[in-house]
């Protein structure tokens, strides 16, 4: 029964993060077993057995609901990108309050901490604006760049795995990589049908295998890095996170893949597009209504 419900668990998990705006690490805590993950993730050298016999249970949920959730979305992508996009953008939006309250509730509101939380919102504008949007390497073709590309964004979306209010799909969608993530999840599902399709391997191995090997080395350090700065920077790191966070709605916006099933940008699009992002906002701020206070998200 443990086994079953540490399954189920990291199905939801795994469905949570890759959406934006969803933050997997909060439904930790809401399940009761965002402790006993940190805890797990930083002994898995020095107690492996023990760590392994948590983990693993939760990484097939997680490996299921990320396919089941991934080829959804890239299937939305694909015939409605503005749309779909324009509702993550609201998701990412909605977040934006509670993320606010967890900034707040360590400190004063100084002037200080808006401050860093501009900062960091102006560099992520910046970025995706001087870095051109990466294109996914389809035609399997290798690029060592590409490569690079996905390895730090898997370390970036490890460390947003565990931390509590930041979604992990958000920094894919940072790096301008959510689409060709999608897309890449959706190839894996039809390998799964399909096992002797070898054609399918070339394009999923140089997307997944770079990306995971950045998750792994992000788990194994984020992991430790995140715990320190959420006890003794908390209020620094989530006025960092919170301008990160406004300015990826930017980057939503600005990524060339928003508008790929476009012909025409018309005022029933654009009506169609507001009321999407309306509708992802509301259900971000339902499903923070419901998440736990501030003392209940770290392990301090």
């Amino acid at each position: 029964m443990q086994f079953l419900f540490l399954m189920l668990t990291g199905l939801a998990l795994g469905a949570a993060n890759i959406v934006p705006g969803v933050s997997g690490a909060t439904l930790a805590v809401i399940f009761r077993i965002y402790d006993k993950l940190i805890e797990s993730i930083n002994s898995l050298v020095s107690d492996t057995k023990k760590s392994l016999v948590f983990l693993i249970p939760v990484g097939i949920g997680m490996a299921v609901g990320i396919l089941v959730v991934g080829t959804l979305l890239d299937g939305l992508f694909d015939r409605f990108s503005f749309q779909t996009s324009a509702l993550i953008a609201g998701l990412i939006a909605g977040g934006i309050p509670y993320i606010y309250s967890l900034a707040i509730s360590k400190d004063d509101k100084k002037p200080v901490y808006y401050v860093i939380a501009a900062i960091a919102a102006i560099v992520i504008i910046l970025l995706a604006v001087a870095i051109p949007t990466p294109v996914t390497e389809a035609a399997g073709e290798f690029s060592w760049g590409f490569a690079a590309l996905l390895f730090f964004s898997g370390v970036a979306v490890a460390a947003a795995l565990i931390t509590p209010g930041v979604s992990g799909a958000m920094m894919l969608m940072l790096f301008g990589l959510l689409p060709t993530v999608m897309h890449t999840i959706s190839l894996i599902t039809d390998y799964l049908r399909t096992p002797f399709d070898f054609g399918l391997l070339p394009p999923i191995m140089q997307v997944a295998v770079p990306l995971g090997l950045g998750m792994v080395i992000g788990i194994l350090l984020a992991s430790r890095i995140i715990a320190y700065l959420l006890k003794k920077h908390f209020t620094v790191t989530y006025f960092a996170i919170l301008g990160m966070v406004i300015g990826s709605i930017f980057v939503v916006f600005s990524n060339p893949d928003t508008y790929a099933s476009v012909d025409r940008m018309t005022a029933g699009l654009v009506v169609v597009g507001v009321i999407a992002f309306v509708v992802g906002a509301a259900i971000a701020l339902i499903f923070a209504s419901k998440q736990p206070a501030r003392e209940d998200t770290t392990s301090e």
